[in-house]
């Protein structure tokens, strides 16, 4: 299961795609988002996603989060069409992947005009079945994040974006989420949907996204931030960019200890290993051409470059063609 983001390969034995996710950690300025861009793309990250919306488009004024009503929290952290211009440029400059979140149509198509070669869809909107097939007729690949979804949802969701590539990002919508609740093992049953699965991470420290490297996704994804004692609600359970340094280092490690999975595909060195720690089948003293050969007259030894103990079947009660010495390796017609 493969997809193309961008001139990216995303899936199966590609690295994961770390994605610095800004979120409202810029807090609405313009010059805070452009220095967590360069940050983030020093401390590794492959792309950095934007959250593009006008929260009078999805919050109304009974919305209320922690006692706050959500129209005044999300005006607080809103991004301008120039400020979305300028990370879209920044990122391009330092050869980050730049895409966002829109919560519209429009706002999709000014992500797509700065470039953006994919769109996520939130857990919030999974279930927001009209947006996604506007977002669908775009054509870009989507990356749909499965937090709060059931089953049936989840499905729907596939079915509304059929049109075009996706990936589905296991998530738990929680801020932060426990590790007692994180349940990594969930990747493995979005993968019965056919599409490649990543993750969003809404945990404190590093741990879960490493799990999930190890459990092969192809995206991770968490917050960003260039301060986690900054007040704001996404500040403390984000990477500042030490963490996202360590991140990078221990998900890379990760993906290539986890390796290819398959069996018999060996290294060079472990081909060159079978021959120097196997044994083969040589005689444990000297045997006389016209010999029946006996299972004592048999010895397994280094190297394994001769034919291998489970040869000894045919070789026991056989009459020796040619004569042997004490440790010699037998060879295919050796025995009549």
């Amino acid at each position: 299961m493969k997809l193309q983001i961008g001139q990216r390969a995303i899936g199966d034995h590609e690295p994961a795609l770390l994605v610095a996710e800004l979120g409202l950690n810029h807090g609405g300025s313009i010059d805070t988002a452009l220095e967590m861009v360069r940050a983030a793309a020093e401390a590794g990250a492959d792309a950095v996603k934007v959250q593009a919306f006008k929260a009078d488009s999805f919050c109304s004024p009974q919305a209320v989060y922690k006692g706050e009503g959500q129209i005044e929290l999300f005006r607080r952290h809103e991004l301008s069409t120039v400020a979305f211009s300028a990370i879209a440029d920044e990122c391009k400059r330092l050869r980050v992947i730049f895409f966002g979140t829109p919560d519209s149509l429009d706002h999709a198509r000014l992500l797509m005009a700065l470039g953006a070669p994919c769109i996520k869809v939130g857990s919030d909107d999974l279930v927001h079945i009209p947006l996604l097939r506007q977002f669908e007729a775009l054509g870009l690949p989507m990356i749909l994040s499965t937090g709060m979804a059931n089953a049936q949802e989840v499905e729907d969701a596939i079915e509304a974006t059929a049109g075009v590539p996706v990936i589905l990002l296991h998530c738990v919508s929680s801020y932060p989420t426990s590790p007692a609740d994180a349940n990594l093992l969930r990747m493995t049953r979005l993968r019965a949907y056919g599409a490649p699965v990543g993750y969003s991470d809404h945990t404190d420290g590093i741990d879960a996204a490493v799990g999930a490297a190890w459990l092969g996704a192809c995206l991770i994804e968490k917050h960003f931030t260039l301060d986690r004692t900054t007040p704001g609600p996404d500040h403390a359970f984000s990477a500042d960019p030490g963490q996202w340094r360590s991140l990078r280092y221990h998900v890379r490690r990760a993906e290539q200890m986890r390796g290819h999975g398959s069996i018999g595909d060996e290294s060079q060195e472990a081909a060159a290993m079978r021959v120097a720690a196997r044994r083969s089948v040589v005689a444990s003293r000297s045997i006389a051409a016209g010999e029946i050969i006996t299972d004592e007259a048999l010895a397994y030894k280094r190297p394994g470059n001769g034919l291998p103990p489970v040869a000894q079947h045919r070789i026991v009660g056989r009459r020796a063609v040619r004569a042997l010495t004490q440790d010699e390796q037998f060879r295919e017609g050796d025995w009549t």
